[in-house]
């Protein structure tokens, strides 16, 4: 019981951030451009040096590449439930404009802010270098096709740019979180030390991104009636993706691709977490339906605290 109660700490932190932003919206401290302005803050600042001080800091180059070979299961199972989400938001006829954000919310999840906390309660600090490796698959796929899906959301009523490889999909899907991103890799193959006072500021600006990223969505919240967050179709059809379909795909395919048995609870319990924080960021930042995307992500974290510890107990006592 104390190993959920300290798991769920994460999931209460995360709601009281987003209620910080939703009272003081409410009390008028925010307006429209106040939140274009956060999230031009957390996409283009804080969040490619949060990449850049992650990475380097939980990663060598020698585990780097000896746990290269596991990556193939996250790799995979997201992969799989992208496609899982293409095809559901196509089968029931998901809105357009919000159907890249529907799709995106099925195959990534919310990895490092209640991932790891709720990982290191279940598993204990041996559990990072795995935890690490579903992140990074995770965010790789966010910032590539995640980013691509949204931005698509943005352009409903427009010429669509069908395939990811367009010059103009690449220049909005290369942005400055997956350029940190690869910069974090590549200093860490390189074996590049960062100075020390240089890594200090990059972890103090990189520290923003959660909760500057949860208090916007408290700001979104508060323009949307708490009476329109009705469980329909599409609301439903989200969180069976987020919460069923994710973590399935990981365990359909563990007896298939030999990894230990703690990587294999380690990424089914990443694939159940809440939705990512920076969907509605980006939503909001190309134009697309940020207010669904908030409201996806405040439904998962509610959730949340039902699902998480469901999952804790089956990976504890199943995947041994």
């Amino acid at each position: 019981m104390e190993i959920v109660v300290h798991a769920l700490a994460g999931l209460f932190s995360v709601i009281f951030i987003i209620g910080i932003g939703y009272i003081l919206a409410k009390k008028g401290w925010f307006d429209d451009n106040s939140s274009k302005v956060l999230a031009r803050l957390v996409t283009s600042v804080a969040l490619p040096l949060y990449m850049i001080t992650n990475i380097t800091k939980n990663f060598t180059r020698e585990k780097l590449l000896t746990m290269a070979p596991d990556l193939m299961l996250p790799i995979l199972s997201v992969l799989l439930a992208y496609i899982i989400g293409k095809l559901v938001a196509k089968v029931i006829k998901v809105k357009e404009g919000r159907r890249g954000v529907f799709c995106t919310n099925f195959f990534i999840a919310n990895t490092m802010f209640i991932g790891l906390p709720v990982n290191l309660a279940l598993f204990g600090e041996k559990s990072i270098p795995a935890v690490m490796l579903y992140y990074m698959v995770n965010t790789t796929m966010f910032w590539t096709l995640g980013v691509h899906n949204i931005v698509q959301d943005s352009e409903v009523g427009q010429e669509k740019h069908s395939s990811i490889f367009t010059m103009t999909a690449i220049k909005k899907v290369c942005s400055p979180p997956l350029i940190g991103f690869i910069i974090g890799v590549l200093a860490v193959l390189y074996e590049v030390s960062i100075p020390n006072f240089l890594h200090a500021t990059f972890r103090y600006v990189g520290n923003l991104t959660t909760p500057l990223s949860l208090i916007f969505i408290g700001i979104e919240m508060s323009r949307i009636p708490l009476s329109s967050i009705q469980f329909d179709r599409d609301m439903m059809w989200s969180l069976l993706g987020r919460f069923l379909v994710c973590p399935f795909c990981v365990l359909c395919l563990v007896p298939f691709i030999p990894i230990s048995p703690l990587s294999a609870q380690v990424f089914t319990m990443q694939a159940a977490m809440p939705a990512m924080t920076q969907m509605a960021i980006v939503a909001k930042s190309y134009g697309a339906d940020a207010g669904y995307a908030a409201k996806l992500s405040l439904v998962t974290v509610l959730a949340g605290i039902v699902v998480i510890p469901a999952y804790m107990f089956l990976v504890s006592t199943v995947l041994h």
